[in-house]
Order: structure tokens, then sequence, then C-alpha cells
């Protein structure tokens, strides 16, 4: 049956034509590939035709049917393996630059280094307040509801004031007698009739009254609870016909549009931090947001028990994302080079002489691996900075590099 297959292969051949001197490696390489899987088909085929025979074949006894089922199983294992086995030597047999190791390579070229340091900081709202009234008394009115925005100066709780109500109605109608009996009294006074005394009884009765009636009116004044700022009603704690007093909020009220972050940072960092630096804000419950800002002020006193400085931050809180107690990351530009060496972190390996790279360097035409020993400083985002060791036009192995040795001749692709 082999003979079969070879005859029937050798066909093939002829039709499709022997290999020219013209042809190149590459075109013989392919016709080759393609006649071994020609090959192991009309193996299978021709087993195939061997077991329908035997199952045809009514001489044949039952035993010799399985016989050669089993038969044809295994020259279908053996064709199977044949062909793993010349797929295996074709690979022997492949340009040598096949089987070169691929690596990648970064040239190396001056470019800019910046290191960051991330700290958290805690929202607050510039202008936020708990209020309480001046005064104690029960509430009257609340004509404001729970995120509301409101005005400057606009009503938010009134008290009970029907006492001083009829204290300051009292008043005014004793004033209103007082300033009439100054104004009789001043005439006649410069008219040189009554006493002294007279005059000044009636002036200073009057100007008692007005006094009284100030107070009284002030008193009311702070009877009510007004909006100290243009912002939003954010919570209601007390109810109509409950006591309020000084002390106790009744209401919290707060304006989002500008907030305050203020954060801790190492005191290691004291000299790279300064008043006016822009830094990088981000917030892990907006994600997609990122913000510059100002640094607004810089402690001059180290907390002695945290070892840290503080940082405020004043930032424009446009369309009111940001809420109060919410935490920031603060990215702090703390080193910057021009002109730098920068590599992934990754491929900077180490052995018992030191920090090295692998490079790509041309000799006699072939790309061959180097160790390059180095000097790494700073490192952020997984780049780090080399500081000594690196020329201009270097070529740094970025991948493949955990493949490599030195002196390996390499294939290099983009």
């Amino acid at each position: 049956m082999k003979r079969a297959g070879l005859l029937v292969l050798t066909v093939v051949m002829a039709a499709c034509g022997g290999p020219t001197t013209s042809e190149s490696i590459e075109k013989l390489i392919t016709r080759r590939d393609s006649l071994q899987q020609v090959q192991y088909q009309l193996d299978k085929e021709l087993n195939a035709i061997d077991q329908q025979i035997a199952l045809l074949d009514t001489s044949a006894s039952k035993e010799d049917v399985k016989l050669q089922k089993l038969i044809t199983m295994q020259k279908d294992r053996m064709a199977k393996m044949e062909l793993k086995v010349r797929q295996l030597e074709n690979k022997l047999s492949k340009p040598e630059e096949d089987n070169l190791t691929p690596v990648a390579v970064k040239e190396m070229k001056g470019e800019t280094f910046k290191h960051y340091i991330t700290v958290y900081g805690e929202v607050e709202a510039d202008k936020y307040a708990m209020i309480s009234p001046e005064m104690g008394g029960r509430i009257q009115g609340i004509p404001v509801n729970e995120g509301q925005r409101v005005g400057k100066g606009e009503l938010l709780v009134s008290l009970n004031t029907e006492a001083i109500q009829k204290q300051i109605e009292g008043l005014e109608s004793s004033l209103e007698f007082a300033v009439s009996t100054f104004e009789k009294q001043d005439v006649l006074w410069k008219q040189g009739i009554g006493s002294e005394m007279q005059y000044l009884q009636a002036k200073n009765t009057k100007e008692n009254l007005e006094a009284q009636l100030e107070s009284l009116k002030a008193q009311k004044q702070m009877a009510q609870i007004r909006a100290p700022f243009d912002g939003v009603v954010d919570k209601i704690f007390l109810k109509v016909g409950e006591l309020a007093s000084p002390g106790f909020p009744v209401v919290e009220f707060v304006n989002l549009s500008r907030i305050t972050i203020k954060a801790d940072v190492p005191e290691k960092f004291i000299d790279e931090v300064k008043t006016g630096q822009e830094v990088e804000l981000t917030f892990a419950a907006l994600p997609g947001m990122i913000l510059t800002a100002p640094i607004k002020n810089v402690a001059k006193v180290i907390n002695s028990a945290s070892r840290t400085f503080q940082i405020e931050l004043s930032v424009n809180n446009a369309g009111e994302r940001i809420k109060p107690n919410m935490v920031s990351s603060i990215r702090i530009n703390d080193f910057t080079r021009e002109s730098a060496f920068v590599v992934p972190s990754l491929v900077i390996r180490k052995d018992i002489s030191g920090e090295f790279l692998y490079l790509v360097k041309e000799q006699e035409g072939k790309s061959i691996i180097s160790k390059q020993y180095v000097k790494p400083g700073k490192a952020n985002n997984d780049q780090s900075l080399i500081l000594e060791g690196l020329q201009e036009g270097d070529q740094v192995v970025v991948e493949g590099f955990h493949l490599v040795s030195t002196g390996l001749p390499v294939k290099v692709v983009e």
C-alpha cells in the first residue's frame, strides 16, 4: 500500500514539475511543504480504502476484519507522526535568520524626564456653614427646602417673635409720646421758658426709648436666620414648632462653586514643594476627571507627630461635581531633567557586579547582544532615568530582553 501512495505522489510531483535552479529557496520550501501534506492525505485515503476492502471481502473472517481496523488505525497514526517529523526537519532547514531571537529596541535620544510624588487630600467647601440662631426660640417658619438654591440674605428660618413684637409696639407708643414731649420742651427752652432740667429729662427719656426700641428690633432681627452667602440648603435639622437654641445647628448651608483641598506631604520634600507650583488632581469617585491647580499655601511648620507639612489648594468646581469630604490624589512634580536617557524599568537587570542593560550592536553585519552596566536614577510610571552608562544612539533591548544573553545574535523587529 505504501508503494501505491509513493507512486501517486510521484505522479503528482511530475505534474507539478520538478524544481529548477531559477526558483528561489522560499518557493522550493513552499512546494515541499505542500507536497508533504499531499502525501499525508494520500496515505490516509489508502488506509481507508484498505479498511473498506476488508469490510466488503466476504471471505475474510471477523477476526481478520478487526485486525484490519487495528492495522488501519496504526497506519493513520504513523502517517501523522511522519508528517510531524518532516515538519520538524523542515524547521532545521530554514535560513539562519528565521532561527534568531526577535527583539525590539529603543534608540537612546535625549528626552524630558519628570518625577512625581503622590499625596492624598480631603475636599472642603470654601463656603460652608452650620447655621444656628443667635437667640433661643420656637421655630415659626422654614420658607426653604433641602436642596434649594438661595441668594445671600434670603430668609432660611424664622423664630416666634410675638413677645418682642408686643414690646416693640409698647415702646413705639411710649416713644411717640416722649418725642412729642421733647419737641414741646425744646420749643419752650429755645424761647427761654421752663427749666433746663425739664428739657434734659424730656431729651433723656426720648433717647432711652429710642435705644430700647433699636435693641428690641435687633433682637427681632436675630430671630431670623438668613443666608450668609449664595448657596444651597443641604440639610435642615429641625421642624416648625421645635425649639432652636444658639450653638445648635438648624441649617447646613454650602456653596460648592469653589473648593479647598488640604493634604499632608512628607517633610523630606519640603524643598521641592513651593507656593504657586502647579499640581495635578484626580478623584477616585470621578474617573476621567483630571484638574490642574496651583498650590495656594505651604505650611511653615512640620507636624511633629506625622513628620509632614500641609499644603492647601483652591480649585474652581465647575458643575459642582466635586463634593466635600471626597479624597483627591495630588501629583506633585518634584524633579525634572531635560535631555535624559529613559528606559522601561523592567528592562534593567541585575547581577553580582551591578545593574545593567542589554544593547544591540552591529558586528560583522550581524546584530549581537552586548551587556552594558548602568547607574539608574529616579523612576516614574514604570520608566527609569539612566544617569550613567549610556550614549546617544545606543540600541537598548526593551522587548525580548529575558530571552537573550551576551554575545547572542538576534533579529531586531519593530
